[in-house]
Protein backbone atom coordinates (compact mmCIF):
# COMPACT_ATOMS: atom_id res chain seq x y z
CA UNK A 1 0.00 0.00 0.00
CA UNK A 2 1.56 3.14 -1.11
CA UNK A 3 2.33 5.88 0.99
CA UNK A 4 1.39 9.72 -0.03
CA UNK A 5 3.65 12.34 1.57
CA UNK A 6 0.55 14.75 0.33
CA UNK A 7 -1.87 12.84 2.33
CA UNK A 8 -5.25 15.83 3.64
CA UNK A 9 -3.68 18.28 1.40
CA UNK A 10 -6.02 19.87 -1.37
CA UNK A 11 -6.34 19.09 -4.07
CA UNK A 12 -6.63 15.72 -2.47
CA UNK A 13 -6.90 13.34 -5.71
CA UNK A 14 -4.94 15.25 -8.14
CA UNK A 15 -1.82 14.97 -5.46
CA UNK A 16 -2.30 11.41 -5.06
CA UNK A 17 -2.30 11.02 -8.64
CA UNK A 18 0.74 12.86 -9.05
CA UNK A 19 2.71 10.65 -6.19
CA UNK A 20 1.05 7.50 -8.31
CA UNK A 21 2.77 8.52 -11.69
CA UNK A 22 6.10 10.06 -9.98
CA UNK A 23 6.31 6.14 -8.90
CA UNK A 24 6.76 5.21 -12.66
CA UNK A 25 9.75 6.11 -14.35
CA UNK A 26 9.09 8.51 -17.27
CA UNK A 27 12.06 9.69 -18.60
CA UNK A 28 11.68 11.42 -22.66
CA UNK A 29 11.38 7.98 -24.64
CA UNK A 30 10.89 5.98 -21.65
CA UNK A 31 7.16 6.49 -21.47
CA UNK A 32 5.44 3.46 -22.30
CA UNK A 33 4.54 2.33 -18.84
CA UNK A 34 3.32 5.34 -17.91
CA UNK A 35 0.96 5.66 -20.58
CA UNK A 36 -0.27 2.42 -19.95
CA UNK A 37 -1.09 3.46 -16.50
CA UNK A 38 -3.08 6.18 -17.62
CA UNK A 39 -4.72 4.08 -20.30
CA UNK A 40 -6.18 1.81 -17.76
CA UNK A 41 -7.26 4.43 -15.39
CA UNK A 42 -9.16 6.26 -18.24
CA UNK A 43 -10.73 2.84 -19.16
CA UNK A 44 -11.98 1.71 -15.46
CA UNK A 45 -13.72 4.65 -15.64
CA UNK A 46 -15.80 4.04 -18.41
CA UNK A 47 -13.60 6.54 -20.47
CA UNK A 48 -12.59 6.04 -24.47
CA UNK A 49 -9.03 5.52 -24.61
CA UNK A 50 -6.36 5.11 -27.26
CA UNK A 51 -2.90 4.82 -26.89
CA UNK A 52 -0.90 5.53 -30.35
CA UNK A 53 2.44 3.97 -31.52
CA UNK A 54 4.40 7.15 -29.96
CA UNK A 55 2.76 6.35 -26.79
CA UNK A 56 0.53 9.56 -26.71
CA UNK A 57 -2.71 8.46 -25.25
CA UNK A 58 -6.20 10.50 -25.64
CA UNK A 59 -8.71 10.47 -23.23
CA UNK A 60 -12.54 11.43 -24.48
CA UNK A 61 -14.86 12.36 -21.77
CA UNK A 62 -18.99 13.03 -22.39
CA UNK A 63 -19.80 16.33 -21.48
CA UNK A 64 -21.82 16.64 -17.93
CA UNK A 65 -25.60 16.70 -18.08
CA UNK A 66 -27.14 19.74 -19.96
CA UNK A 67 -23.49 20.95 -21.55
CA UNK A 68 -23.86 18.13 -24.31
CA UNK A 69 -24.31 20.83 -27.54
CA UNK A 70 -21.01 22.86 -26.25
CA UNK A 71 -18.25 23.11 -28.26
CA UNK A 72 -15.56 20.22 -26.78
CA UNK A 73 -12.41 21.55 -25.40
CA UNK A 74 -9.15 19.63 -25.50
CA UNK A 75 -6.61 19.55 -22.25
CA UNK A 76 -2.93 18.95 -23.23
CA UNK A 77 0.09 18.15 -21.06
CA UNK A 78 3.04 15.85 -21.35
CA UNK A 79 4.29 12.86 -19.42
CA UNK A 80 7.64 12.70 -20.30
CA UNK A 81 10.11 14.02 -17.34
CA UNK A 82 13.64 15.38 -17.66
CA UNK A 83 16.03 13.31 -15.51
CA UNK A 84 18.83 15.00 -13.56
CA UNK A 85 20.04 14.03 -10.26
CA UNK A 86 22.62 15.16 -7.43
CA UNK A 87 26.11 13.71 -7.99
CA UNK A 88 26.18 11.07 -5.77
CA UNK A 89 22.81 10.11 -5.77
CA UNK A 90 22.09 6.71 -6.31
CA UNK A 91 18.68 6.86 -8.16
CA UNK A 92 18.17 5.13 -11.09
CA UNK A 93 15.54 6.69 -13.45
CA UNK A 94 14.82 3.43 -15.45
CA UNK A 95 13.12 1.42 -12.73
CA UNK A 96 13.22 4.07 -8.98
CA UNK A 97 10.26 5.56 -8.01
CA UNK A 98 11.26 9.50 -7.19
CA UNK A 99 10.96 10.19 -3.69
CA UNK A 100 9.10 13.35 -3.13
CA UNK A 101 8.63 15.59 0.13
CA UNK A 102 6.81 18.27 0.85
CA UNK A 103 9.02 21.45 2.67
CA UNK A 104 6.92 24.84 3.45
CA UNK A 105 4.36 24.59 1.19
CA UNK A 106 6.34 23.35 -2.06
CA UNK A 107 6.59 19.79 -3.08
CA UNK A 108 10.07 18.48 -4.23
CA UNK A 109 11.75 15.29 -4.81
CA UNK A 110 14.93 14.04 -2.74
CA UNK A 111 18.20 14.26 -4.85
CA UNK A 112 16.19 14.56 -8.30
CA UNK A 113 13.91 16.26 -10.83
CA UNK A 114 10.56 16.48 -9.38
CA UNK A 115 9.09 16.03 -12.74
CA UNK A 116 6.36 18.86 -12.16
CA UNK A 117 7.03 19.56 -15.43
CA UNK A 118 4.41 18.31 -16.72
CA UNK A 119 3.17 15.60 -14.21
CA UNK A 120 1.76 18.37 -12.93
CA UNK A 121 -0.96 18.39 -15.83
CA UNK A 122 -0.98 14.20 -15.93
CA UNK A 123 -1.81 14.70 -12.18
CA UNK A 124 -4.69 17.39 -12.89
CA UNK A 125 -6.37 15.96 -16.08
CA UNK A 126 -6.58 12.45 -14.40
CA UNK A 127 -8.58 14.24 -11.09
CA UNK A 128 -11.02 15.91 -13.94
CA UNK A 129 -11.57 12.67 -15.52
CA UNK A 130 -12.57 11.02 -12.55
CA UNK A 131 -14.16 13.41 -11.30
CA UNK A 132 -17.77 13.79 -11.73
CA UNK A 133 -19.41 16.46 -9.62
CA UNK A 134 -18.53 19.79 -12.13
CA UNK A 135 -19.80 21.09 -15.32
CA UNK A 136 -17.76 20.21 -18.75
CA UNK A 137 -18.19 20.07 -22.01
CA UNK A 138 -17.23 17.20 -23.65
CA UNK A 139 -13.43 17.07 -23.18
CA UNK A 140 -10.45 15.42 -25.15
CA UNK A 141 -7.57 14.78 -22.36
CA UNK A 142 -3.93 14.52 -24.55
CA UNK A 143 -1.22 13.20 -22.59
CA UNK A 144 2.15 13.68 -25.30
CA UNK A 145 5.29 11.83 -24.98
CA UNK A 146 8.65 12.93 -25.40
CA UNK A 147 7.97 16.71 -25.18
CA UNK A 148 11.32 17.60 -23.87
CA UNK A 149 13.52 15.88 -26.44
CA UNK A 150 12.00 17.84 -29.53
CA UNK A 151 7.94 17.17 -29.15
CA UNK A 152 8.43 14.49 -30.75
CA UNK A 153 5.14 13.12 -29.33
CA UNK A 154 3.43 16.24 -30.62
CA UNK A 155 4.88 15.93 -34.04
CA UNK A 156 3.39 12.04 -34.32
CA UNK A 157 0.14 12.48 -33.23
CA UNK A 158 -3.01 11.63 -35.57
CA UNK A 159 -4.66 14.48 -36.12
CA UNK A 160 -8.10 12.33 -37.15
CA UNK A 161 -8.31 11.89 -33.31
CA UNK A 162 -9.04 15.26 -32.43
CA UNK A 163 -12.32 16.77 -32.92
CA UNK A 164 -11.44 20.00 -30.39
CA UNK A 165 -10.46 23.22 -31.17
CA UNK A 166 -10.62 25.00 -28.06
CA UNK A 167 -7.30 23.94 -26.50
CA UNK A 168 -5.56 24.42 -22.58
CA UNK A 169 -2.16 23.91 -22.72
CA UNK A 170 -1.09 23.18 -19.01
CA UNK A 171 2.97 23.03 -19.51
CA UNK A 172 3.41 26.99 -20.95
CA UNK A 173 6.29 27.10 -19.43
CA UNK A 174 4.84 29.70 -17.24
CA UNK A 175 6.80 30.33 -13.61
CA UNK A 176 3.60 31.89 -12.31
CA UNK A 177 0.06 30.74 -11.97
CA UNK A 178 -1.09 33.79 -13.10
CA UNK A 179 1.16 34.08 -16.24
CA UNK A 180 -0.35 32.71 -19.48
CA UNK A 181 1.95 32.42 -22.86
CA UNK A 182 0.31 33.39 -25.87
CA UNK A 183 3.04 32.60 -28.26
CA UNK A 184 6.08 30.32 -28.96
CA UNK A 185 8.81 30.19 -31.68
CA UNK A 186 8.88 27.47 -34.04
CA UNK A 187 12.10 26.35 -35.64
CA UNK A 188 14.48 24.89 -38.73
CA UNK A 189 17.75 23.20 -38.15
CA UNK A 190 20.35 23.07 -40.53
CA UNK A 191 23.44 20.99 -41.81
CA UNK A 192 26.08 22.44 -43.13
CA UNK A 193 28.20 19.48 -44.36
CA UNK A 194 31.67 20.12 -47.18
CA UNK A 195 33.90 17.00 -47.87
CA UNK A 196 37.59 18.38 -46.98
CA UNK A 197 40.88 18.21 -48.47
CA UNK A 198 43.92 18.11 -45.86
CA UNK A 199 47.40 18.51 -47.47
CA UNK A 200 50.80 18.14 -45.04
CA UNK A 201 51.34 20.81 -42.73
CA UNK A 202 54.06 23.53 -43.35
CA UNK A 203 55.26 26.78 -40.98
CA UNK A 204 53.83 27.04 -37.64
CA UNK A 205 51.16 26.22 -35.41
CA UNK A 206 49.47 28.62 -32.83
CA UNK A 207 46.37 27.17 -30.83
CA UNK A 208 43.74 29.67 -30.22
CA UNK A 209 41.38 29.06 -27.63
CA UNK A 210 37.61 30.99 -26.43
CA UNK A 211 36.36 29.68 -22.97
CA UNK A 212 34.58 31.84 -20.13
CA UNK A 213 31.82 32.85 -21.76
CA UNK A 214 28.33 32.25 -20.28
CA UNK A 215 26.30 30.22 -23.22
CA UNK A 216 23.15 29.77 -21.89
CA UNK A 217 20.23 28.16 -23.80
CA UNK A 218 19.53 29.70 -27.41
CA UNK A 219 15.83 30.28 -26.75
CA UNK A 220 15.83 31.84 -23.58
CA UNK A 221 19.13 33.98 -23.98
CA UNK A 222 19.73 34.78 -27.68
CA UNK A 223 18.17 38.68 -26.92
CA UNK A 224 21.20 39.25 -24.08
CA UNK A 225 23.64 39.51 -26.91
CA UNK A 226 26.16 36.77 -25.30
CA UNK A 227 29.13 35.82 -27.34
CA UNK A 228 28.86 32.90 -29.19
CA UNK A 229 32.50 31.33 -29.43
CA UNK A 230 32.16 29.79 -32.69
CA UNK A 231 31.46 33.39 -33.96
CA UNK A 232 34.19 35.18 -31.95
CA UNK A 233 36.74 32.66 -33.38
CA UNK A 234 35.86 33.42 -36.94
CA UNK A 235 36.49 36.79 -35.63
CA UNK A 236 39.85 36.09 -34.86
CA UNK A 237 40.74 33.87 -38.00
CA UNK A 238 39.41 36.77 -40.33
CA UNK A 239 41.65 39.15 -38.44
CA UNK A 240 44.81 36.76 -38.59
CA UNK A 241 43.85 35.53 -42.52
CA UNK A 242 43.48 39.44 -43.34
CA UNK A 243 47.59 39.92 -42.80
CA UNK A 244 49.12 36.35 -43.19
CA UNK A 245 48.43 33.16 -45.01
CA UNK A 246 46.77 30.71 -42.76
CA UNK A 247 45.49 27.29 -43.02
CA UNK A 248 43.09 25.63 -40.29
CA UNK A 249 44.18 22.12 -38.93
CA UNK A 250 41.82 21.81 -36.36
CA UNK A 251 38.18 24.08 -35.58
CA UNK A 252 35.92 22.71 -33.59
CA UNK A 253 33.03 23.91 -30.75
CA UNK A 254 29.69 23.83 -29.26
CA UNK A 255 27.65 20.57 -28.09
CA UNK A 256 24.32 21.22 -29.16
CA UNK A 257 22.14 23.52 -31.73
CA UNK A 258 19.86 25.19 -28.85
CA UNK A 259 23.10 26.62 -26.51
CA UNK A 260 25.19 28.90 -27.19
CA UNK A 261 28.53 27.98 -27.47
CA UNK A 262 30.79 28.86 -24.56
CA UNK A 263 34.18 27.42 -25.77
CA UNK A 264 36.05 27.32 -28.97
CA UNK A 265 39.94 25.52 -29.91
CA UNK A 266 41.20 25.97 -33.11
CA UNK A 267 44.66 24.88 -34.49
CA UNK A 268 46.24 27.09 -36.93
CA UNK A 269 49.28 27.11 -39.38
CA UNK A 270 50.54 30.10 -40.96
CA UNK A 271 54.30 30.89 -42.55
CA UNK A 272 57.36 30.40 -41.02
CA UNK A 273 58.34 33.38 -38.84
CA UNK A 274 54.56 34.59 -38.68
CA UNK A 275 53.56 33.04 -35.03
CA UNK A 276 54.65 35.62 -32.97
CA UNK A 277 52.72 38.19 -35.82
CA UNK A 278 49.48 35.67 -35.34
CA UNK A 279 49.04 35.96 -31.79
CA UNK A 280 50.37 39.02 -31.47
CA UNK A 281 47.04 40.12 -34.24
CA UNK A 282 44.82 37.22 -32.11
CA UNK A 283 44.80 39.21 -28.70
CA UNK A 284 44.86 42.70 -29.73
CA UNK A 285 41.37 41.50 -31.49
CA UNK A 286 40.53 39.56 -28.02
CA UNK A 287 40.82 43.08 -26.63
CA UNK A 288 38.43 44.63 -28.15
CA UNK A 289 35.98 41.40 -27.83
CA UNK A 290 36.57 41.70 -24.00
CA UNK A 291 35.80 45.03 -23.94
CA UNK A 292 32.17 44.44 -26.27
CA UNK A 293 31.43 41.47 -23.83
CA UNK A 294 32.13 43.27 -20.65
CA UNK A 295 28.50 43.08 -19.73
CA UNK A 296 26.99 40.33 -21.40
CA UNK A 297 30.25 37.80 -20.23
CA UNK A 298 32.49 39.35 -17.94
CA UNK A 299 33.98 35.67 -17.77
CA UNK A 300 35.32 35.67 -21.33
CA UNK A 301 39.03 34.16 -21.71
CA UNK A 302 41.73 34.35 -24.44
CA UNK A 303 44.66 32.69 -25.00
CA UNK A 304 46.94 32.25 -28.33
CA UNK A 305 50.03 30.04 -28.29
CA UNK A 306 52.55 28.21 -30.48
CA UNK A 307 51.93 25.01 -30.56
CA UNK A 308 53.56 22.11 -32.32
CA UNK A 309 53.25 21.80 -36.17
CA UNK A 310 50.53 18.78 -36.84
CA UNK A 311 51.06 16.23 -38.90
CA UNK A 312 48.34 17.84 -41.55
CA UNK A 313 46.00 20.93 -42.38
CA UNK A 314 42.77 22.10 -44.86
CA UNK A 315 43.75 23.20 -48.06
CA UNK A 316 44.03 26.70 -48.17
CA UNK A 317 40.90 26.85 -50.12
CA UNK A 318 39.04 25.06 -47.55
CA UNK A 319 40.32 26.74 -44.87
CA UNK A 320 39.32 29.94 -46.26
CA UNK A 321 35.88 28.41 -47.05
CA UNK A 322 35.47 27.35 -43.53
CA UNK A 323 37.10 30.32 -41.72
CA UNK A 324 34.59 33.26 -44.64
CA UNK A 325 31.79 30.77 -44.24
CA UNK A 326 31.48 30.81 -40.18
CA UNK A 327 32.27 34.62 -40.70
CA UNK A 328 29.49 35.34 -42.14
CA UNK A 329 27.13 33.30 -40.67
CA UNK A 330 24.31 34.83 -39.29
CA UNK A 331 24.42 34.39 -35.12
CA UNK A 332 21.80 35.76 -32.77
CA UNK A 333 19.04 38.27 -32.74
CA UNK A 334 17.26 39.00 -36.44
CA UNK A 335 14.12 40.58 -35.21
CA UNK A 336 12.42 42.05 -32.46
CA UNK A 337 8.79 41.67 -32.17
CA UNK A 338 6.37 44.64 -32.86
CA UNK A 339 3.71 43.48 -30.86
CA UNK A 340 5.21 42.30 -27.67
CA UNK A 341 7.76 44.68 -26.29
CA UNK A 342 11.08 42.60 -25.66
CA UNK A 343 10.29 39.68 -27.64
CA UNK A 344 12.95 37.98 -29.70
CA UNK A 345 10.49 37.20 -32.59
CA UNK A 346 13.63 35.66 -35.49
CA UNK A 347 16.98 34.55 -34.17
CA UNK A 348 19.83 32.04 -35.34
CA UNK A 349 21.75 29.92 -33.24
CA UNK A 350 25.01 28.10 -34.61
CA UNK A 351 25.58 25.05 -31.88
CA UNK A 352 27.69 23.03 -33.39
CA UNK A 353 31.29 22.63 -35.83
CA UNK A 354 33.04 19.34 -35.82
CA UNK A 355 35.86 18.31 -38.25
CA UNK A 356 37.08 15.17 -39.07
CA UNK A 357 39.58 13.39 -41.79
CA UNK A 358 35.51 12.77 -43.77
CA UNK A 359 33.83 15.89 -42.91
CA UNK A 360 33.52 19.69 -41.73
CA UNK A 361 29.90 19.68 -40.20
CA UNK A 362 28.37 22.40 -38.66
CA UNK A 363 24.78 22.91 -36.85
CA UNK A 364 22.54 25.80 -37.05
CA UNK A 365 19.02 26.36 -35.25
CA UNK A 366 16.74 28.81 -36.42
CA UNK A 367 13.98 30.02 -34.15
CA UNK A 368 11.18 32.37 -35.21
CA UNK A 369 7.43 32.98 -34.48
CA UNK A 370 7.09 34.77 -37.95
CA UNK A 371 7.54 31.49 -40.45
CA UNK A 372 8.33 33.85 -43.38
CA UNK A 373 11.35 35.64 -41.38
CA UNK A 374 12.34 31.87 -40.68
CA UNK A 375 12.01 31.14 -44.25
CA UNK A 376 13.95 33.90 -45.45
CA UNK A 377 16.95 33.63 -43.07
CA UNK A 378 16.99 29.39 -44.44
CA UNK A 379 16.92 30.78 -48.10
CA UNK A 380 20.00 33.62 -46.77
CA UNK A 381 21.94 30.30 -45.04
CA UNK A 382 21.42 27.98 -48.46
CA UNK A 383 22.72 30.69 -50.40
CA UNK A 384 25.98 30.91 -48.54
CA UNK A 385 26.35 27.65 -48.01
CA UNK A 386 26.81 27.34 -51.83
CA UNK A 387 28.81 30.33 -52.00
CA UNK A 388 31.39 28.56 -49.98
CA UNK A 389 31.48 25.06 -51.09
CA UNK A 390 29.07 23.51 -48.35
CA UNK A 391 25.71 21.64 -48.70
CA UNK A 392 23.21 22.76 -46.71
CA UNK A 393 20.31 20.84 -45.56
CA UNK A 394 17.01 21.43 -42.99
CA UNK A 395 17.23 18.29 -41.37
CA UNK A 396 14.55 19.23 -38.10
CA UNK A 397 12.36 21.85 -37.17
CA UNK A 398 9.50 23.00 -35.42
CA UNK A 399 5.97 24.95 -35.79
CA UNK A 400 5.43 28.49 -33.97
CA UNK A 401 2.77 29.72 -31.90
CA UNK A 402 1.88 33.14 -33.96
CA UNK A 403 -0.15 35.47 -31.09
CA UNK A 404 -3.99 35.88 -31.37
CA UNK A 405 -5.18 39.10 -30.29
CA UNK A 406 -8.68 37.97 -31.22
CA UNK A 407 -8.20 34.86 -28.77
CA UNK A 408 -11.76 33.75 -27.83
CA UNK A 409 -10.62 31.70 -25.00
CA UNK A 410 -8.07 33.76 -23.67
CA UNK A 411 -10.53 36.48 -23.23
CA UNK A 412 -12.93 34.57 -21.25
CA UNK A 413 -10.16 32.08 -19.22
CA UNK A 414 -8.58 35.77 -18.21
CA UNK A 415 -11.50 37.77 -17.32
CA UNK A 416 -12.53 34.56 -14.98
CA UNK A 417 -9.09 34.17 -13.42
CA UNK A 418 -9.57 37.81 -12.75
CA UNK A 419 -12.75 37.43 -11.19
CA UNK A 420 -12.34 34.53 -8.74
CA UNK A 421 -8.32 35.81 -7.46
CA UNK A 422 -8.80 39.58 -7.92
CA UNK A 423 -5.60 39.78 -10.37
CA UNK A 424 -5.18 40.38 -14.11
CA UNK A 425 -3.18 37.58 -16.09
CA UNK A 426 0.11 38.32 -17.38
CA UNK A 427 0.45 37.68 -20.55
CA UNK A 428 4.04 36.56 -21.87
CA UNK A 429 5.47 34.71 -24.49
CA UNK A 430 8.56 32.42 -25.34
CA UNK A 431 11.17 32.32 -28.11
CA UNK A 432 11.43 28.79 -27.04
CA UNK A 433 9.18 26.34 -28.68
CA UNK A 434 6.27 24.36 -27.06
CA UNK A 435 3.59 21.96 -28.35
CA UNK A 436 1.02 24.65 -28.68
CA UNK A 437 2.92 25.13 -31.96
CA UNK A 438 2.59 22.03 -32.85
CA UNK A 439 -1.52 21.66 -32.36
CA UNK A 440 -1.56 25.09 -34.14
CA UNK A 441 0.03 23.51 -36.82
CA UNK A 442 -1.85 20.54 -37.16
CA UNK A 443 -5.22 22.76 -36.62
CA UNK A 444 -4.71 25.80 -37.54
CA UNK A 445 -7.93 26.96 -36.49
CA UNK A 446 -7.37 25.67 -32.64
CA UNK A 447 -7.87 28.82 -30.19
CA UNK A 448 -5.42 27.86 -27.66
CA UNK A 449 -5.13 29.49 -24.08
CA UNK A 450 -2.10 28.11 -21.22
CA UNK A 451 -2.06 27.88 -17.54
CA UNK A 452 0.05 25.64 -15.03
CA UNK A 453 0.59 26.16 -11.25
CA UNK A 454 3.59 27.74 -10.09
CA UNK A 455 6.67 25.76 -10.16
CA UNK A 456 10.87 27.16 -10.31
CA UNK A 457 13.75 25.24 -11.22
CA UNK A 458 12.62 22.87 -13.69
CA UNK A 459 14.89 20.96 -15.42
CA UNK A 460 17.28 20.49 -12.41
CA UNK A 461 17.68 19.30 -8.82
CA UNK A 462 15.95 22.33 -7.28
CA UNK A 463 12.61 21.69 -8.99
CA UNK A 464 9.35 22.35 -6.74
CA UNK A 465 5.77 23.00 -7.08
CA UNK A 466 3.86 25.36 -4.82
CA UNK A 467 1.41 23.52 -3.55
CA UNK A 468 -1.34 26.26 -2.97
CA UNK A 469 -0.84 27.23 -6.75
CA UNK A 470 -1.39 23.85 -7.81
CA UNK A 471 -4.65 23.49 -5.50
CA UNK A 472 -5.89 27.41 -6.90
CA UNK A 473 -5.27 26.27 -10.46
CA UNK A 474 -7.19 22.75 -9.91
CA UNK A 475 -10.01 24.99 -8.92
CA UNK A 476 -9.77 27.56 -11.89
CA UNK A 477 -9.66 24.18 -14.18
CA UNK A 478 -12.91 23.54 -12.73
CA UNK A 479 -14.30 27.13 -12.96
CA UNK A 480 -13.29 28.07 -16.62
CA UNK A 481 -14.44 24.14 -18.00
CA UNK A 482 -18.25 25.26 -16.29
CA UNK A 483 -18.08 28.71 -18.30
CA UNK A 484 -17.44 26.90 -21.45
CA UNK A 485 -20.46 25.03 -21.09
CA UNK A 486 -21.89 28.99 -21.69
CA UNK A 487 -20.02 29.35 -24.98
Amino acid sequence: MMEYVTKGLQPEDALRYFEEISAIPRGSGNEAAVAEYICNFAKQLGLEAVRDEANNVIVKKPASPGCEGAAPVLLQGHMDMVCVKLPGCDHDFEKDPLKLKVEDGWLKAEGTTLGADNGSACAQMMALMARDDYRHPPIEFVFTSMEEIGLLGAKALDPALISARRMLNMDSGASEEYQTVVSCAGGLVYDFKKKPTFVPAAGEAVELRISGLQGGHSAIMIGEGRGNGLKLMARVLHAIASELDLQIAHFEGGMKMNAIVSDALALITVPSGGSARAIEIAQALAGEIREELRVSDPGFAFSAKAAALPDKALCAADSAALANFLFLLPDGMRFMSQEIPGLVQCSSNIGILKMSDEEIYLCDCIRTAEPSQGRQLGKEFELLAATFGFDAEQTGGFTGWKYDPNSKLRATGMALFEKMFGREMEIQATHGGLECGEFIGKFPEMDIMTVAPTCVGAHTTEEAMNLASFDKVMQYLVALLGALCDE
